[in-house]
Protein backbone atom coordinates (compact mmCIF):
# COMPACT_ATOMS: atom_id res chain seq x y z
CA UNK A 1 0.00 0.00 0.00
CA UNK A 2 1.26 3.39 -0.89
CA UNK A 3 3.21 4.90 2.43
CA UNK A 4 1.07 7.54 4.03
CA UNK A 5 2.11 10.57 4.01
CA UNK A 6 2.64 13.01 7.08
CA UNK A 7 1.11 16.57 6.94
CA UNK A 8 3.52 19.54 6.63
CA UNK A 9 4.01 20.77 10.48
CA UNK A 10 3.36 24.67 10.26
CA UNK A 11 6.70 25.52 11.59
CA UNK A 12 8.22 23.60 8.24
CA UNK A 13 9.17 25.82 5.53
CA UNK A 14 7.62 26.08 2.01
CA UNK A 15 10.33 24.82 -0.68
CA UNK A 16 8.05 26.66 -3.50
CA UNK A 17 9.13 30.06 -4.64
CA UNK A 18 6.55 32.18 -3.55
CA UNK A 19 6.48 34.30 -6.87
CA UNK A 20 4.00 34.91 -9.58
CA UNK A 21 0.11 34.25 -9.54
CA UNK A 22 -1.23 30.93 -8.97
CA UNK A 23 -2.44 30.47 -12.24
CA UNK A 24 0.85 30.42 -13.87
CA UNK A 25 2.59 28.32 -11.23
CA UNK A 26 -0.55 25.51 -11.86
CA UNK A 27 0.59 25.71 -15.66
CA UNK A 28 3.93 25.40 -14.84
CA UNK A 29 4.99 28.80 -16.67
CA UNK A 30 6.77 32.03 -15.97
CA UNK A 31 4.68 34.67 -15.05
CA UNK A 32 5.45 38.55 -15.00
CA UNK A 33 3.82 39.41 -11.86
CA UNK A 34 2.10 42.27 -13.18
CA UNK A 35 -0.85 43.08 -10.72
CA UNK A 36 -4.11 42.59 -11.09
CA UNK A 37 -3.67 40.45 -14.34
CA UNK A 38 -0.30 39.10 -15.42
CA UNK A 39 0.61 39.36 -19.00
CA UNK A 40 0.10 35.40 -19.17
CA UNK A 41 -3.63 35.27 -18.02
CA UNK A 42 -4.80 37.99 -19.92
CA UNK A 43 -3.37 36.90 -23.25
CA UNK A 44 -4.45 33.51 -22.61
CA UNK A 45 -7.96 35.01 -21.45
CA UNK A 46 -7.72 33.27 -17.90
CA UNK A 47 -8.71 34.21 -14.40
CA UNK A 48 -5.08 35.52 -12.17
CA UNK A 49 -5.89 34.67 -9.07
CA UNK A 50 -2.86 36.31 -6.44
CA UNK A 51 -3.00 34.88 -3.03
CA UNK A 52 -3.59 37.00 -0.47
CA UNK A 53 -1.45 37.93 3.07
CA UNK A 54 -2.49 35.00 5.96
CA UNK A 55 -3.45 37.28 8.95
CA UNK A 56 -1.41 36.85 12.16
CA UNK A 57 -2.79 34.72 14.40
CA UNK A 58 -4.42 37.19 16.76
CA UNK A 59 -5.98 38.88 13.98
CA UNK A 60 -7.84 35.41 12.63
CA UNK A 61 -10.62 35.70 14.91
CA UNK A 62 -11.62 39.58 13.85
CA UNK A 63 -10.60 39.36 10.28
CA UNK A 64 -12.40 35.56 9.67
CA UNK A 65 -15.48 36.93 7.59
CA UNK A 66 -12.87 38.69 5.29
CA UNK A 67 -10.65 36.17 4.41
CA UNK A 68 -13.55 33.55 3.82
CA UNK A 69 -15.13 35.75 1.28
CA UNK A 70 -11.65 36.01 0.04
CA UNK A 71 -11.57 32.51 -0.57
CA UNK A 72 -14.94 31.66 -1.35
CA UNK A 73 -14.11 34.13 -4.61
CA UNK A 74 -11.31 31.97 -5.38
CA UNK A 75 -13.54 28.72 -5.19
CA UNK A 76 -17.37 30.27 -6.19
CA UNK A 77 -16.32 30.38 -10.08
CA UNK A 78 -18.82 30.43 -12.81
CA UNK A 79 -18.82 26.52 -14.57
CA UNK A 80 -18.23 28.06 -17.63
CA UNK A 81 -14.92 29.59 -17.40
CA UNK A 82 -12.26 27.60 -17.13
CA UNK A 83 -11.81 26.74 -13.00
CA UNK A 84 -8.16 26.82 -11.95
CA UNK A 85 -7.20 23.88 -9.01
CA UNK A 86 -6.00 25.02 -6.07
CA UNK A 87 -2.93 24.99 -4.67
CA UNK A 88 -2.07 23.19 -1.85
CA UNK A 89 -0.08 26.35 -0.05
CA UNK A 90 -3.23 27.85 -1.06
CA UNK A 91 -5.81 25.53 1.08
CA UNK A 92 -3.10 25.70 3.71
CA UNK A 93 -3.10 28.92 3.87
CA UNK A 94 -6.70 29.48 4.34
CA UNK A 95 -7.51 26.23 6.53
CA UNK A 96 -8.60 28.29 9.03
CA UNK A 97 -10.95 30.20 7.88
CA UNK A 98 -12.59 28.31 5.29
CA UNK A 99 -15.97 27.78 4.89
CA UNK A 100 -18.30 25.53 2.81
CA UNK A 101 -19.30 27.54 -0.14
CA UNK A 102 -23.19 27.64 -0.45
CA UNK A 103 -24.69 30.38 -2.98
CA UNK A 104 -26.20 32.12 0.46
CA UNK A 105 -22.67 32.92 1.54
CA UNK A 106 -21.17 34.58 -1.19
CA UNK A 107 -21.65 35.22 -4.82
CA UNK A 108 -18.17 35.40 -7.34
CA UNK A 109 -18.12 38.36 -9.72
CA UNK A 110 -18.02 35.76 -12.39
CA UNK A 111 -21.35 34.09 -11.66
CA UNK A 112 -23.07 33.13 -15.05
CA UNK A 113 -26.70 33.62 -15.01
CA UNK A 114 -26.45 31.11 -18.67
CA UNK A 115 -23.76 28.38 -17.23
CA UNK A 116 -22.04 26.90 -20.34
CA UNK A 117 -23.12 29.51 -22.95
CA UNK A 118 -20.80 32.09 -24.70
CA UNK A 119 -20.69 35.79 -24.40
CA UNK A 120 -23.17 35.81 -27.63
CA UNK A 121 -26.15 34.21 -25.42
CA UNK A 122 -26.09 36.88 -23.68
CA UNK A 123 -26.40 39.53 -26.42
CA UNK A 124 -29.09 37.23 -27.62
CA UNK A 125 -30.61 37.47 -24.63
CA UNK A 126 -30.72 40.57 -23.95
CA UNK A 127 -31.65 41.43 -28.01
CA UNK A 128 -34.94 38.53 -27.15
CA UNK A 129 -35.67 41.07 -24.29
CA UNK A 130 -35.16 44.66 -25.35
CA UNK A 131 -36.76 44.14 -29.01
CA UNK A 132 -37.82 40.52 -29.81
CA UNK A 133 -40.48 40.12 -27.53
CA UNK A 134 -41.91 43.35 -28.08
CA UNK A 135 -42.20 42.83 -31.68
CA UNK A 136 -43.56 39.59 -31.81
CA UNK A 137 -46.55 40.90 -29.15
CA UNK A 138 -49.12 43.20 -31.03
CA UNK A 139 -49.57 45.18 -27.98
CA UNK A 140 -53.49 44.12 -27.15
CA UNK A 141 -52.94 43.28 -23.85
CA UNK A 142 -50.74 44.97 -20.94
CA UNK A 143 -48.49 42.13 -20.30
CA UNK A 144 -46.50 40.54 -22.91
CA UNK A 145 -46.59 36.45 -22.61
CA UNK A 146 -43.54 36.31 -24.31
CA UNK A 147 -41.97 37.88 -21.84
CA UNK A 148 -43.61 36.83 -18.67
CA UNK A 149 -44.79 33.51 -19.56
CA UNK A 150 -42.07 31.93 -22.07
CA UNK A 151 -38.90 33.38 -20.46
CA UNK A 152 -39.21 31.94 -16.81
CA UNK A 153 -39.95 28.33 -18.75
CA UNK A 154 -36.87 28.93 -20.62
CA UNK A 155 -34.79 29.84 -17.86
CA UNK A 156 -36.03 26.15 -16.20
CA UNK A 157 -35.23 23.89 -19.48
CA UNK A 158 -31.68 24.44 -21.81
CA UNK A 159 -33.91 22.89 -24.99
CA UNK A 160 -36.18 26.09 -24.76
CA UNK A 161 -33.64 28.67 -23.34
CA UNK A 162 -31.84 27.43 -26.67
CA UNK A 163 -35.16 27.78 -29.07
CA UNK A 164 -35.48 30.95 -27.58
CA UNK A 165 -31.62 32.68 -28.12
CA UNK A 166 -32.14 30.94 -31.87
CA UNK A 167 -35.61 32.71 -32.31
CA UNK A 168 -33.43 36.11 -31.25
CA UNK A 169 -30.41 35.29 -33.52
CA UNK A 170 -32.76 35.23 -36.62
CA UNK A 171 -34.78 38.15 -35.61
CA UNK A 172 -31.37 40.37 -34.71
CA UNK A 173 -29.77 38.75 -38.26
CA UNK A 174 -33.39 39.49 -40.57
CA UNK A 175 -33.82 43.19 -38.65
CA UNK A 176 -29.78 44.17 -39.23
CA UNK A 177 -30.27 43.01 -42.95
CA UNK A 178 -27.50 40.49 -42.70
CA UNK A 179 -29.69 37.66 -44.03
CA UNK A 180 -28.51 34.33 -42.50
CA UNK A 181 -25.28 35.54 -40.50
CA UNK A 182 -22.79 32.69 -39.07
CA UNK A 183 -24.60 33.37 -35.12
CA UNK A 184 -28.05 32.57 -36.86
CA UNK A 185 -27.11 29.93 -38.93
CA UNK A 186 -25.50 28.11 -35.96
CA UNK A 187 -28.18 28.24 -33.03
CA UNK A 188 -30.91 27.30 -35.77
CA UNK A 189 -29.05 24.05 -36.44
CA UNK A 190 -28.77 23.48 -32.95
CA UNK A 191 -31.81 24.52 -32.07
CA UNK A 192 -32.87 22.08 -34.53
CA UNK A 193 -31.46 19.40 -33.72
CA UNK A 194 -31.58 19.64 -29.94
CA UNK A 195 -36.09 19.52 -30.52
CA UNK A 196 -35.95 16.74 -32.61
CA UNK A 197 -33.78 14.63 -30.26
CA UNK A 198 -36.37 16.12 -27.53
CA UNK A 199 -39.61 14.67 -29.47
CA UNK A 200 -37.72 11.52 -30.04
CA UNK A 201 -36.55 11.26 -26.50
CA UNK A 202 -40.07 11.98 -25.59
CA UNK A 203 -41.56 9.62 -28.10
CA UNK A 204 -39.85 7.01 -26.13
CA UNK A 205 -40.54 7.49 -23.34
CA UNK A 206 -38.08 10.03 -21.85
CA UNK A 207 -38.84 12.21 -19.24
CA UNK A 208 -35.93 14.81 -20.08
CA UNK A 209 -39.18 17.38 -21.44
CA UNK A 210 -42.38 17.49 -20.61
CA UNK A 211 -45.14 17.98 -22.74
CA UNK A 212 -45.24 21.65 -21.76
CA UNK A 213 -41.77 22.44 -22.93
CA UNK A 214 -42.41 20.77 -25.77
CA UNK A 215 -45.05 22.05 -27.37
CA UNK A 216 -44.10 26.00 -26.33
CA UNK A 217 -40.70 24.80 -27.71
CA UNK A 218 -42.53 23.45 -31.17
CA UNK A 219 -44.70 26.95 -31.43
CA UNK A 220 -41.59 28.95 -31.09
CA UNK A 221 -40.04 27.41 -34.00
CA UNK A 222 -43.01 28.48 -35.25
CA UNK A 223 -42.33 31.66 -34.53
CA UNK A 224 -38.56 31.55 -35.53
CA UNK A 225 -39.80 31.12 -39.34
CA UNK A 226 -41.83 34.29 -38.87
CA UNK A 227 -38.57 36.00 -37.81
CA UNK A 228 -36.22 35.13 -40.46
CA UNK A 229 -38.84 34.87 -43.37
CA UNK A 230 -38.75 31.43 -44.45
CA UNK A 231 -39.47 30.82 -47.93
CA UNK A 232 -39.51 26.91 -47.36
CA UNK A 233 -42.72 25.73 -45.16
CA UNK A 234 -40.60 25.06 -42.29
CA UNK A 235 -42.69 26.25 -40.27
CA UNK A 236 -45.95 24.05 -41.53
CA UNK A 237 -43.43 21.16 -40.00
CA UNK A 238 -43.71 23.18 -36.42
CA UNK A 239 -47.24 23.06 -36.72
CA UNK A 240 -47.93 19.31 -37.27
CA UNK A 241 -45.36 18.65 -34.18
CA UNK A 242 -47.15 21.23 -32.18
CA UNK A 243 -50.49 19.79 -33.16
CA UNK A 244 -49.74 16.55 -31.73
CA UNK A 245 -48.36 17.74 -28.66
CA UNK A 246 -50.94 19.56 -28.03
CA UNK A 247 -53.65 16.71 -28.14
CA UNK A 248 -51.55 15.49 -24.98
CA UNK A 249 -51.26 18.47 -23.02
CA UNK A 250 -53.70 18.34 -20.02
CA UNK A 251 -56.27 20.53 -20.02
CA UNK A 252 -55.26 22.80 -17.10
CA UNK A 253 -52.28 23.97 -16.47
CA UNK A 254 -49.10 22.23 -15.42
CA UNK A 255 -48.49 22.85 -11.60
CA UNK A 256 -45.46 25.20 -11.76
CA UNK A 257 -46.12 26.73 -15.62
CA UNK A 258 -46.31 30.07 -15.74
CA UNK A 259 -49.60 31.66 -15.10
CA UNK A 260 -51.90 31.88 -18.19
CA UNK A 261 -49.01 30.10 -20.26
CA UNK A 262 -51.89 27.26 -21.23
CA UNK A 263 -54.13 29.95 -22.51
CA UNK A 264 -51.37 31.40 -24.80
CA UNK A 265 -50.34 28.29 -26.24
CA UNK A 266 -53.47 27.48 -27.27
CA UNK A 267 -54.16 31.73 -28.80
CA UNK A 268 -50.57 30.98 -30.52
CA UNK A 269 -51.44 27.73 -32.15
CA UNK A 270 -54.87 28.33 -33.15
CA UNK A 271 -53.61 31.89 -34.19
CA UNK A 272 -50.62 30.46 -36.22
CA UNK A 273 -52.57 27.85 -37.74
CA UNK A 274 -55.86 29.80 -38.67
CA UNK A 275 -53.39 32.19 -40.76
CA UNK A 276 -51.50 29.73 -42.10
CA UNK A 277 -54.34 27.79 -44.22
CA UNK A 278 -54.13 30.18 -46.49
CA UNK A 279 -50.82 29.15 -47.91
CA UNK A 280 -52.90 25.42 -48.22
CA UNK A 281 -54.39 24.33 -51.73
CA UNK A 282 -57.87 23.45 -50.81
CA UNK A 283 -57.90 21.58 -53.69
CA UNK A 284 -55.11 19.25 -52.63
CA UNK A 285 -55.35 19.10 -48.85
CA UNK A 286 -57.96 18.85 -46.12
CA UNK A 287 -56.84 20.59 -43.62
CA UNK A 288 -56.46 19.25 -39.95
CA UNK A 289 -54.85 22.06 -38.60
CA UNK A 290 -57.89 23.15 -36.20
CA UNK A 291 -59.68 20.21 -35.83
CA UNK A 292 -62.83 19.88 -33.34
CA UNK A 293 -60.80 19.58 -30.33
CA UNK A 294 -58.90 22.20 -30.71
CA UNK A 295 -62.09 24.41 -31.19
CA UNK A 296 -63.48 23.22 -28.34
CA UNK A 297 -60.23 24.14 -26.31
CA UNK A 298 -60.29 27.46 -27.64
CA UNK A 299 -64.44 28.42 -26.59
CA UNK A 300 -63.11 27.82 -23.37
CA UNK A 301 -61.79 31.02 -23.92
CA UNK A 302 -63.96 32.76 -25.73
CA UNK A 303 -66.64 32.44 -22.73
CA UNK A 304 -64.18 35.04 -21.18
CA UNK A 305 -64.10 37.41 -23.69
CA UNK A 306 -60.11 36.59 -23.58
CA UNK A 307 -57.85 39.73 -25.50
CA UNK A 308 -54.56 37.72 -26.38
CA UNK A 309 -51.48 39.34 -27.86
CA UNK A 310 -51.84 37.54 -30.83
CA UNK A 311 -55.36 37.34 -31.83
CA UNK A 312 -56.27 40.44 -30.01
CA UNK A 313 -59.86 40.46 -29.51
CA UNK A 314 -60.70 38.53 -33.16
CA UNK A 315 -60.17 34.85 -31.70
CA UNK A 316 -64.13 33.77 -32.66
CA UNK A 317 -62.74 34.91 -36.37
CA UNK A 318 -59.91 32.64 -36.55
CA UNK A 319 -62.17 30.12 -35.96
CA UNK A 320 -64.04 30.84 -38.69
CA UNK A 321 -61.29 30.78 -41.28
CA UNK A 322 -61.34 26.70 -40.90
CA UNK A 323 -64.28 26.68 -41.85
CA UNK A 324 -64.36 28.74 -44.55
CA UNK A 325 -61.52 26.90 -46.00
CA UNK A 326 -63.41 23.07 -45.71
CA UNK A 327 -66.64 25.17 -47.39
CA UNK A 328 -64.11 25.69 -50.29
CA UNK A 329 -62.84 22.29 -50.29
CA UNK A 330 -66.14 21.01 -50.51
CA UNK A 331 -67.46 23.39 -53.68
CA UNK A 332 -64.10 22.59 -55.17
CA UNK A 333 -64.77 18.75 -55.29
CA UNK A 334 -68.40 19.44 -56.45
CA UNK A 335 -67.37 20.77 -59.15
CA UNK A 336 -64.27 18.64 -60.47
CA UNK A 337 -67.08 15.85 -60.03
CA UNK A 338 -69.45 17.46 -61.85
CA UNK A 339 -68.67 17.53 -65.81
CA UNK A 340 -71.66 20.10 -66.61
CA UNK A 341 -72.27 23.21 -64.98
CA UNK A 342 -70.61 23.69 -61.53
CA UNK A 343 -73.60 24.54 -59.19
CA UNK A 344 -74.35 25.23 -55.56
CA UNK A 345 -75.99 23.11 -53.35
CA UNK A 346 -78.23 23.70 -50.55
CA UNK A 347 -76.07 22.60 -47.92
CA UNK A 348 -73.04 24.83 -49.38
CA UNK A 349 -75.71 28.12 -49.33
CA UNK A 350 -76.83 27.49 -46.09
CA UNK A 351 -73.36 26.97 -44.63
CA UNK A 352 -72.00 30.34 -46.52
CA UNK A 353 -74.92 32.65 -45.15
CA UNK A 354 -75.01 31.13 -41.43
CA UNK A 355 -71.06 32.18 -42.03
CA UNK A 356 -72.09 35.43 -43.85
CA UNK A 357 -74.21 36.06 -40.50
CA UNK A 358 -71.72 35.49 -38.15
CA UNK A 359 -68.80 37.50 -39.45
CA UNK A 360 -70.99 40.66 -40.11
CA UNK A 361 -72.71 40.38 -36.06
CA UNK A 362 -69.14 39.97 -34.82
CA UNK A 363 -68.09 42.80 -33.00
CA UNK A 364 -64.98 44.23 -30.69
CA UNK A 365 -64.90 43.62 -26.90
CA UNK A 366 -65.48 47.48 -25.46
CA UNK A 367 -63.16 46.73 -23.19
CA UNK A 368 -59.83 46.83 -25.51
CA UNK A 369 -58.15 49.70 -26.86
CA UNK A 370 -58.32 52.02 -29.94
CA UNK A 371 -55.71 49.60 -31.77
CA UNK A 372 -57.06 46.46 -30.78
CA UNK A 373 -60.78 47.49 -31.92
CA UNK A 374 -59.81 48.89 -35.02
CA UNK A 375 -57.50 45.98 -35.77
CA UNK A 376 -60.47 43.51 -35.28
CA UNK A 377 -62.74 45.76 -37.67
CA UNK A 378 -59.43 44.97 -40.26
CA UNK A 379 -59.95 41.24 -39.40
CA UNK A 380 -63.64 41.27 -39.78
CA UNK A 381 -63.72 42.51 -42.97
CA UNK A 382 -60.39 40.16 -44.63
CA UNK A 383 -62.47 37.32 -43.07
CA UNK A 384 -65.26 37.99 -45.10
CA UNK A 385 -64.07 38.80 -48.00
CA UNK A 386 -62.22 35.34 -47.50
CA UNK A 387 -66.04 34.17 -47.58
CA UNK A 388 -67.06 35.75 -50.04
CA UNK A 389 -64.77 34.61 -52.78
CA UNK A 390 -64.71 31.08 -51.65
CA UNK A 391 -67.59 30.10 -54.13
CA UNK A 392 -66.96 31.21 -57.25
CA UNK A 393 -69.71 31.62 -60.23
CA UNK A 394 -68.58 30.63 -63.35
CA UNK A 395 -71.80 32.01 -64.92
CA UNK A 396 -71.45 35.37 -62.35
CA UNK A 397 -71.39 38.74 -64.84
CA UNK A 398 -69.33 41.79 -64.20
CA UNK A 399 -71.26 44.04 -61.58
CA UNK A 400 -73.00 41.13 -59.79
CA UNK A 401 -74.25 41.91 -56.33
CA UNK A 402 -71.13 39.52 -54.98
CA UNK A 403 -68.87 41.29 -56.20
CA UNK A 404 -69.95 45.12 -55.70
CA UNK A 405 -69.99 43.67 -52.04
CA UNK A 406 -66.53 42.51 -52.10
CA UNK A 407 -65.23 45.52 -53.16
CA UNK A 408 -67.19 47.62 -51.07
CA UNK A 409 -65.91 45.35 -48.25
CA UNK A 410 -62.48 45.78 -49.14
CA UNK A 411 -62.66 49.39 -49.35
CA UNK A 412 -63.83 49.39 -45.76
CA UNK A 413 -60.66 47.24 -45.04
CA UNK A 414 -58.41 49.87 -46.66
CA UNK A 415 -60.23 52.59 -44.88
CA UNK A 416 -59.82 51.06 -41.69
CA UNK A 417 -56.01 50.51 -42.13
CA UNK A 418 -55.40 54.20 -42.70
CA UNK A 419 -56.38 54.74 -39.36
CA UNK A 420 -53.76 52.56 -37.96
CA UNK A 421 -50.30 54.15 -38.46
CA UNK A 422 -48.01 51.24 -40.32
CA UNK A 423 -45.34 51.59 -37.34
CA UNK A 424 -48.47 50.65 -34.62
CA UNK A 425 -47.45 47.43 -32.77
CA UNK A 426 -50.70 46.55 -33.70
CA UNK A 427 -49.60 45.55 -37.16
CA UNK A 428 -47.35 42.86 -35.88
CA UNK A 429 -50.65 40.62 -36.63
CA UNK A 430 -51.90 42.30 -39.77
CA UNK A 431 -50.28 39.94 -42.29
CA UNK A 432 -53.22 38.06 -42.90
CA UNK A 433 -55.97 40.27 -43.64
CA UNK A 434 -53.53 42.78 -45.57
CA UNK A 435 -52.48 39.69 -48.04
CA UNK A 436 -56.19 39.21 -48.32
CA UNK A 437 -57.02 42.31 -49.16
CA UNK A 438 -53.93 42.64 -51.42
CA UNK A 439 -54.26 39.86 -53.47
CA UNK A 440 -57.78 41.13 -54.88
CA UNK A 441 -56.17 44.61 -55.72
CA UNK A 442 -55.38 45.42 -59.41
CA UNK A 443 -55.72 49.55 -58.85
CA UNK A 444 -51.91 50.33 -58.90
CA UNK A 445 -52.08 53.61 -56.00
CA UNK A 446 -54.03 50.73 -53.36
CA UNK A 447 -51.62 48.38 -54.62
CA UNK A 448 -48.24 51.30 -53.81
CA UNK A 449 -50.46 52.16 -50.56
CA UNK A 450 -49.90 48.66 -49.38
CA UNK A 451 -46.70 48.48 -50.77
CA UNK A 452 -45.48 51.29 -48.94
CA UNK A 453 -47.44 50.17 -45.23
CA UNK A 454 -45.26 46.63 -45.36
CA UNK A 455 -42.37 48.27 -46.22
CA UNK A 456 -42.66 50.37 -43.28
CA UNK A 457 -44.08 47.22 -40.94
CA UNK A 458 -40.88 46.03 -42.13
CA UNK A 459 -38.23 48.61 -41.55
CA UNK A 460 -40.02 48.84 -37.94
CA UNK A 461 -40.30 45.41 -36.66
CA UNK A 462 -37.59 43.50 -38.48
CA UNK A 463 -39.54 41.00 -38.69
CA UNK A 464 -38.97 38.21 -42.47
CA UNK A 465 -42.87 37.66 -42.45
CA UNK A 466 -43.66 40.94 -43.41
CA UNK A 467 -41.39 41.26 -45.83
CA UNK A 468 -42.15 37.89 -47.93
CA UNK A 469 -45.59 39.09 -47.91
CA UNK A 470 -44.75 42.17 -49.71
CA UNK A 471 -42.91 39.52 -52.21
CA UNK A 472 -45.70 37.20 -52.48
CA UNK A 473 -47.91 40.19 -53.34
CA UNK A 474 -45.78 41.95 -56.02
CA UNK A 475 -45.47 38.37 -57.33
CA UNK A 476 -49.67 38.39 -57.80
CA UNK A 477 -49.63 42.20 -59.40
CA UNK A 478 -47.27 41.95 -61.60
CA UNK A 479 -48.16 38.44 -63.07
CA UNK A 480 -51.57 38.38 -62.12
CA UNK A 481 -54.06 39.65 -65.16
CA UNK A 482 -57.11 37.70 -65.42
CA UNK A 483 -59.21 38.50 -62.58
CA UNK A 484 -59.76 34.36 -61.83
CA UNK A 485 -55.86 34.49 -60.84
CA UNK A 486 -56.47 37.27 -58.61
CA UNK A 487 -58.10 36.82 -54.74
CA UNK A 488 -56.89 34.94 -51.01
CA UNK A 489 -57.54 31.59 -53.09
CA UNK A 490 -54.80 32.22 -55.11
CA UNK A 491 -52.23 32.91 -52.51
CA UNK A 492 -51.18 29.43 -52.52
CA UNK A 493 -50.96 28.93 -56.73
CA UNK A 494 -48.58 31.99 -56.42
CA UNK A 495 -46.81 30.56 -54.19
CA UNK A 496 -46.38 27.16 -56.33
CA UNK A 497 -45.51 29.15 -59.04
CA UNK A 498 -43.10 30.87 -57.33
CA UNK A 499 -41.66 28.68 -54.86
CA UNK A 500 -42.17 30.34 -51.82
CA UNK A 501 -44.01 28.61 -48.97
CA UNK A 502 -44.91 31.06 -46.05
CA UNK A 503 -47.42 31.64 -42.86
CA UNK A 504 -48.86 34.69 -42.66
CA UNK A 505 -48.25 34.38 -38.77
Amino acid sequence: MPPIRRPRPRTEPIVRVRTGCYTCRRRKKKCNEAKPVCSGCSRNKLSCIWPFDLPDEADISTQSTTTSNQSLALLCTSPSEEVPSLDPELIHASSHALIPCTPTDAISQSLSMLPGHDPESFQLLSHYLATTADCMANGSTPLNPFLVQIIPLAFGSSLLLQLVLTQSAAHRAFRSRMGADAVAVSHYTKALRSFRNGVAEFVNGGQSSSTLVLTTGALIMCFTETARGDINGSVFDHLAAANSLLSQLPLHSEAGAPGGLHDFLIEYYTYTAAVSMISIDARVSGQQLLDYGMGQRVSYLLKSNYVGSLCGCWLELLLIIPRIFDLRRQWMMQQQDNEMQPSFSADDLVLFGSLQAQISQWTPYASVSHETHMAGLVFKHSVLVYLLTSLEDPTETTGSIRQALVESTLSEALALLRQLPATARINSGLCWPIVVVGSCLSDPEQQDELRCRLTTMGNTFGLGNMYRTLLILEHMWTTTTPPTQAGPWNICRAMQRNQIWISFA
